[in-house]
């Protein structure tokens, strides 16, 4: 053990969070106590479940070193938290858990062997783990399954700005070239918000009804929910695996535009807003995973949310950058009041 390392002792077996301590759900403010300490009772004191008894596993310390659990991305500099109790430990669910986790070779491409878990597949991919994972075994497909968080902004604000001084140009300081379709700025602002909230509406849609549907038994809908969201769930502390790809997400833009183009007014105007909907969810939702919020602060609120969704209620919580359509849709989430802040 290194002095670097984060010992902890459970079940008579000895642990090494050094790599989670940034992760871990509770915050550094609580997890510190632990140090070289059994770290039992305080699990069964908070609530964990048997999600995370499995997910435990990756830390164990195998003659003295660390098991190899390295994420594809850099750890995250910070974690999530779990608000509520959960069931707590179930002996038999974990050891099911570690049998399900046995089926698959993890060191080779997952997507393909999703058939050895498939009767299980909702209980097996709501259980986190903290290790690799590979999608495909072409190193250009992979290659599309991972973002940088920074290629995002760096990919959309510069059409964002394009679109949005464009449409400007064109439809409100347009000078003599002005037409009947011409705008003035309070308009223009009207459109962008208009876009804005389809944004919103497709936010929740997208999340509740597509990444979460029931894949059920068929394992071609298995390996395509795996491929869109389920890996998130199953590996949620990647960093590189929290924003979407660029080139997949040009691709859908385009196909969200064409209903954009028939049936609305301005629709690259809306569709601006839109983008400008899109990234900022796409920042929030890298930020809630891996950012430093303080308490009392929107983004503090969502991360708890957020977390709440990951670790408690996969079927509720879906809105990420806002929770306004979980009002509307009942699947709104009561995150516990804490009596103290949570710190990363």
């Amino acid at each position: 053990m290194t002095a670097s390392g984060f010992p902890v002792e459970f079940a008579g077996a000895n642990y090494d969070l050094r790599q989670f301590v940034r992760d871990h759900p509770g915050g550094v403010n609580t997890l510190k106590y632990y140090k070289g300490k059994s770290i039992l009772k305080a699990m069964e004191k908070f609530g964990h479940s048997s999600s995370a008894y499995h997910m435990l596993n990756d830390f164990k310390l195998n003659s003295g070193e660390l098991l190899d659990v390295n994420l594809t991305g850099s750890v995250s500099l910070n974690g999530r938290i779990i608000t509520n109790a959960e069931a707590g430990r179930n002996v038999e669910e974990i050891m099911f858990l570690e049998e399900l986790e046995a089926r698959l070779d993890w060191s080779k491409p997952l997507l393909r062997q999703l058939d050895a878990i498939a009767p299980h597949y909702h209980l097996w991919v709501n259980s986190a783990v903290y290790r690799k994972c590979r999608l495909f075994e072409s190193p250009v497909l992979e290659s599309m399954t991972y973002t940088a968080w920074y290629l995002v902004p760096a990919c959309w604000v510069p059409i964002i700005l394009y679109l949005g001084i464009s449409e400007l140009c064109k439809h409100v300081f347009c000078g003599v070239s002005c037409t009947q379709d011409s705008l003035v700025l309070y308009q223009y602002v009207y459109h962008i918000f208009v876009g804005l909230v389809i944004w919103t509406v497709l936010e929740y849609s997208l999340h509740r009804w597509v990444f979460h549907l029931n894949p059920g038994s068929s394992i071609t809908m298995i390996k395509i929910h795996f491929l869109i969201h389920g890996m998130h769930h199953k590996v949620p502390f990647d960093g590189l695996r929290q924003v979407f790809p660029p080139v997949p997400a040009f691709l859908l833009a385009y196909l969200f535009y064409i209903p954009l183009q028939m049936f609305l007014s301005y629709p690259l105007i809306k569709f601006t807003g839109g983008l400008i909907g899109y990234l900022t969810y796409d920042m929030i939702h890298y930020y809630v995973h891996h950012g430093s919020p303080k308490d009392g602060t929107y983004l503090y609120a969502m991360k708890r949310y957020h977390s709440n969704h990951h670790f408690v209620n996969h079927d509720k919580g879906f809105g990420i950058s806002s929770k306004i359509w979980d009002y509307v849709f009942k699947t709104f989430v009561n995150v516990r009041k804490l009596g103290f802040s949570l710190h990363w």
